[in-house]
């Protein structure tokens, strides 16, 4: 079950952080097919977008426990998200912009 389900279905939702240098082999990036992965990105965050848009005000602010914030919503799941994204697009960019010199 995805985290928003999680959060929408549990009455007292605590979520587990995510770190993948913990989570996951140091050399698990070198098997994904990255063509697939962005196909995946584009439908995955398509049908997130859908749901979201589907949710109520009072859903918005469901709360959850975690245990790196003194308060944690759906809200500002999705807003973390976003900016998360927003932070990869950014790197991505820096990256093409840096003279060949600099790499």
């Amino acid at each position: 079950m995805n985290r928003l389900d999680f959060m929408l279905r549990d009455p007292a939702p605590v979520i587990r952080p995510y770190n993948p240098a913990d989570d996951d082999a140091e050399d698990a990036l070198l098997a994904v097919d990255l063509a697939e992965a962005m196909n995946r990105y584009r439908s995955e965050r398509a049908g997130m977008v859908s749901r979201l848009q589907a949710l109520t005000p009072s859903q918005w602010e469901i709360s959850a426990s975690h245990p790196e914030y003194n308060r944690y919503s759906i809200f500002i799941m999705f807003r973390h998200l976003a900016l998360h994204d927003l932070y990869h697009a950014y790197r991505i960019e820096e990256r093409l912009l840096e003279h060949e010199a600099g790499r």
